[in-house]
């Protein structure tokens, strides 16, 4: 069975993250911290998820802005500023995610006088090993990006569902085969071209939560603490969920991680309206279950680098429209 996570966006409802109980139940004194010069768990947890959700929400306003521009494929062909606000928070946001996977990580090994100690431990294992299976895809992109000179690039769709016009947009990490730009072959297949922005976003928040409930697990092991909920209030990781349930959910070749996790979005009636963003596809406006869908053409995003002279064109196998259980 997947794992389920209930989210309630609600003003004042709980955090979402579970290693929040177990980290502010820690004595200070536990772990070998002082001695390393860091922070305390709880410090490490909190400056990491800062970052991370910062990233994640300026992102989604700027693919939310994207969205919204037009649905006109010219249109949006023109809007080169914005389309390099997008892939750079696209970036920053797989930067972050990577970080947290390295601050978990510390977290762990802050329990252990040693690198020995940390490597002959059981319960160190398991949870790196759990972990690790969740990050694979922002591990796969970060070494892709950084190794390779990539960058991020964007591929947009326009689509007619159900009398709705639309724009949907993926990316691929572009690469150079034989002379030829296109998607990186270390990354992309002939099966995985283009990625739904979006299916990133949620990427990243299924790694965070699924990481979070990890580490809860671990500390619990660790150290006995409580297990009663964290009473953090509206904290920024439910405003970078909101901000996500704001987009429209689809795939393109990639599996969409709500099929390995399921997400539960939870809100009284102050809390939907800051889900609702009118953009058909979201939480508030979700896909008419129906399967006539008309394409009407695409493109793809390629920056000139004053040499190459032949790029790949660019297309998904797959459109998906997901819909919220």
């Amino acid at each position: 069975m997947k794992p389920e996570f209930v989210i309630d966006v609600s003003h004042g409802s709980n955090s979402p993250l579970e290693a929040l109980a177990p980290l502010s139940a820690l004595d200070p004194g536990i772990g070998f911290h002082v001695d390393r010069s860091l922070r305390l768990p709880l410090g490490i947890y909190n400056v990491s998820i800062l970052r991370v959700s910062d990233k994640l929400i300026r992102c989604c306003n700027r693919i939310e802005r994207y969205f919204k521009t037009s649905t006109d494929l010219d249109v949006l062909r023109g809007k080169d500023d914005l389309r390099r606000e997008v892939t750079d928070y696209l970036e920053l946001a797989l930067y972050a995610a990577a970080e947290h996977v390295d601050d978990v990580s510390l977290i762990i090994k802050e329990f252990f006088p040693d690198m020995k100690a940390y490597k002959s431990s059981m319960e160190a294992s398991q949870v790196e090993n759990s972990v690790r299976k969740h990050k694979t895809l922002i591990t796969a992109s970060i070494n892709a990006i950084k190794h390779h000179q990539a960058r991020i690039r964007i591929f947009s769709v326009k689509i007619r569902h159900t009398g709705i016009d639309l724009c949907l947009h993926g990316y691929f990490i572009e690469g150079v085969h034989n002379g030829v730009v296109g998607p990186n072959l270390i990354f992309h297949d002939n099966n995985r071209q283009v990625i739904s922005i979006t299916s990133l976003i949620w990427e990243i928040i299924c790694f965070i939560l699924n990481a979070s409930r990890e580490l809860a697990e671990f500390l619990r092991k660790m150290s006995s603490v409580s297990q009663k909920e964290y009473q953090g209030k509206d904290d920024i990781f439910k405003k970078a969920v909101i901000a996500a349930a704001r987009l429209p959910i689809y795939t393109f070749d990639e599996t969409h991680p709500f099929s390995g996790t399921r997400i539960i979005i939870r809100a009284d009636g102050h809390g939907r309206e800051p889900l609702d963003s009118s953009i058909y596809g979201s939480i508030t406006r979700r896909w008419i279950e129906a399967e006539n869908i008309e394409f009407l053409g695409h493109t793809a995003n390629y920056e000139g680098d004053g040499v190459t002279k032949s790029f790949k064109l660019v297309a998904p196998k797959t459109l998906g429209l997901q819909h919220w259980g």
